[in-house]
């Protein structure tokens, strides 16, 4: 249980580190509402899912031993995250109110995308699972041991959401909206280009 409780942590460290999938839940929950916030962490899960599940039957180990294959992820993921930067770069502040409410896409489609066009986190399963769950005998732990990434990071999205969903933040954060929109614009085109660049 001790290895379960690292690796959990190990989990926790990764979901909490900044980056694409906490500037899609920000947006997304300002922008939107809180449930856009959650729909949009349903995606993000279900791509982390699909990960876990790529790496336990092997897949992500080919994809990462075929540099094509793994440029083209990488490339299809640097092109969707500069994509969704330069359309919350492009909301002009004339338009913020009459778009609040409502997001450019789906959420839990945009959720996903982002964190399933990211080879980085297929090639960090595949170095965990090949080296932990392997060698877990248990049935019920290795199950314990898949499951644990998705619900570290719903558990850590759902935190965040929630804070940006009470409502002296939601009344600060109106006044600044338009300023964080470009922001994270500006932070997706920014991690899009160093993906692209690997």
């Amino acid at each position: 249980m001790t290895e379960w409780l690292i690796f959990a942590g190990v989990m926790l460290l990764g979901a909490m580190l900044p980056g694409a999938n906490t500037a899609i839940i920000l947006r997304n929950t300002l922008q939107g509402s809180r449930r856009s916030g959650f729909i949009t962490a349903l995606g993000l899960t279900t791509a982390l899912t699909i990960h876990v599940i790529l790496s336990v039957i092997g897949l992500a180990a080919l994809i990462e031993s075929t540099p094509a294959l793994y440029a083209a992820i990488r490339w299809l993921g640097s092109a969707y995250l500069i994509y969704l930067g330069v359309v919350y770069l492009a909301i002009r502040p004339d338009t913020q109110t009459e778009h609040s409410g409502k997001n450019s896409g789906h959420p839990f489609i945009a959720g996903m995308m982002v964190s399933l066009f990211n080879p980085k986190i297929l090639i960090m399963f595949v170095a965990i699972f090949s080296h932990v769950v392997a060698e877990v005998q248990s049935a019920a732990m290795q199950f314990l041991y898949c499951i644990t990434p998705m619900l570290v990071e719903l558990s850590w999205l759902s935190l965040i959401i929630m804070l940006l969903s009470r409502p002296a933040i939601q009344h600060w954060l109106k006044r600044v909206r338009v300023r964080i929109e470009r922001l994270i614009g500006g932070g997706l085109v920014l991690l899009g280009i160093k993906l692209g660049l690997g």
